[in-house]
């Protein structure tokens, strides 16, 4: 399970604090002094924020060791599977990449994976194809499963509805899609 805590945040600009649920490596970086760049919803725009109380970290070597999550990421699109990576790496996952459903079915029959993280519209085989394949020979359950779209045509939505899988529409607000990783990686409930 991925550590976090509840920090309360001032907006640099604006100055309203609001609670945020934050991984450690984010809980570090505000222990260090530096403030992060979220989303502020008051000033519509990205803005630094900073604790408004003294963050104190345990001491690491009393911390028991914990497994690092092995993710699956699936997109052709690049630039999607670059930032995706760099949210993901900041748990510190371990984290492979398949850009379409017939590389990330042959991944997915190689090693276990914690969580997938999947496009619906891809090239070769679709997120609907490879979520058969999936199911068919019991790679993955559903639960472990987050799919990615911009396309929100009813029978994407009756698929993703149907599918027992977790979704998230396209354009990917960064604190929901961290919420929504860190939910599935405990094992708990929430998609849209």
């Amino acid at each position: 399970m991925i550590e976090t805590r509840h920090i309360v945040l001032k907006c640099g600009l604006c100055t309203v604090q609001k609670s945020f649920v934050l991984n450690m490596s984010q809980v570090r970086r505000l222990a260090e002094g530096h403030p992060l760049q979220l989303h502020c919803s008051y000033c519509s725009s990205p803005q630094l924020w900073s604790a408004i109380e003294r963050i104190v970290l345990e001491d690491p070597a009393a911390a028991r060791p914990v497994r690092a999550k092995n993710i699956l990421l699936v997109d052709d699109d690049d630039l999607i599977l670059k930032l995706l990576q760099k949210v993901l790496e900041s748990w510190e996952a371990t984290i492979e990449v398949a850009f379409n459903g017939k590389e990330a079915l042959s991944k997915l029959a190689s090693r276990s994976f914690d969580l997938m993280i999947c496009d619906v519209q891809m090239p070769e085989m679709n997120g609907q194809e490879l979520f058969k394949h999936i199911q068919d020979n019991a790679l993955l359950p559903p639960q472990r499963i987050i799919f990615l779209t911009g396309d929100k045509r009813s029978q994407v939505k009756e698929f993703l509805d149907t599918s027992g899988c977790y979704y998230l529409f396209k354009p990917i607000q960064f604190m929901d899609f961290s919420s929504q990783v860190q939910a599935v990686l405990a094992g708990e409930s929430g998609s849209e």
